[in-house]
């Protein structure tokens, strides 16, 4: 087969901007799309090693590694190892499906124009097709989504930034719905965090009645917040933080659900 190096380039550029929109979603990031464009140039490169038998390095396990990584830290950037590792797993995982859907199209079918050299897909196909083809594999990923967040948890978790006096501090959030404090005299809701994430001064107590009994919670009011789910981004200051223990490996904080309808 003769194989086109802007026929592979373009298609590898598109199959690796689809990843990351998968990527984004799962991992529920609001990375910039200038990013994801930079990082899917990177793959569309990469993918040029099919031309090159001798550069062995790059399609070992490690080279590939070194290289997701690069395109994970392009896209994405890096706040923390548990965030980079958590985010390059799911990473892996889009490949995966897709590549699973392609190899199970080329065993079953072997269609013609598709073959796959140094673990890189190359599609000889007019481009109506592949266009066609590329917009089914995005709804099939948004559907693959949709599944995922409803099987694993009723309510999302979001990427939750804190602003305070020049500060900041990132964590993940739970929206939970039993979660119904406020600010007594503003009406604010109030986030609950868990104290080692935060180290800003409380200015408001925050009474609370739960299961286990009543009490209160010392809390401040940030100069705003920033929520961020797959493409969906807002900010707002008409909520109140209020410190206590978290008890979760995957988030710190805890929403009140009215916040993410201000």
């Amino acid at each position: 087969m003769v194989i086109y190096v802007d026929v592979l380039f373009v298609v590898n550029f598109f199959i690796t901007y689809l990843l990351l929109l998968l990527t984004k979603l799962l991992v529920k990031e609001n990375a910039k799309t200038s990013r994801l464009l930079l990082s899917s140039f990177m793959g569309g490169v990469y993918s040029l090693v099919i031309l090159i038998d001798d550069l062995h390095f790059l399609v070992t396990a490690a080279g590939k590694i070194v290289i997701s990584a690069i395109i994970i830290l392009i896209a994405f950037g890096f706040k923390r190892v548990a965030v980079f590792l958590k985010t390059l797993g799911i990473f892996y995982f889009s490949n995966m499906l897709l590549l699973g859907v392609i190899l199970a199209l080329w065993l079953v079918f072997k269609p013609q124009g598709i073959a796959i050299h140094n673990d890189v897909p190359y599609f000889d196909i007019p481009a109506r097709t592949l266009l066609i083809s590329a917009l089914a594999a995005y709804l099939a990923a948004l559907l693959v989504v949709k599944v995922y967040n409803r099987t694993v948890g009723k309510n999302e978790i979001y990427s939750l930034t804190i602003f305070k006096d020049g500060k900041q501090a990132h964590m993940y959030a739970f929206a939970d719905t039993g979660n119904k404090l406020k600010e007594p005299f503003s009406d604010y809701p109030v986030i609950v965090v868990d104290s080692s994430k935060v180290s800003f001064d409380a200015q408001r107590i925050i009474p609370f009645n739960s299961v286990g009994g009543e009490g209160v919670l010392k809390a401040f009011k940030p100069d705003k917040i920033v929520i961020s789910s797959g493409k969906k981004s807002f900010e707002t200051d008409k909520v109140y933080v209020a410190v206590s223990t978290v008890e979760s490996k995957d988030f710190s904080a805890i929403l009140n659900p009215e916040i993410i309808n201000i």
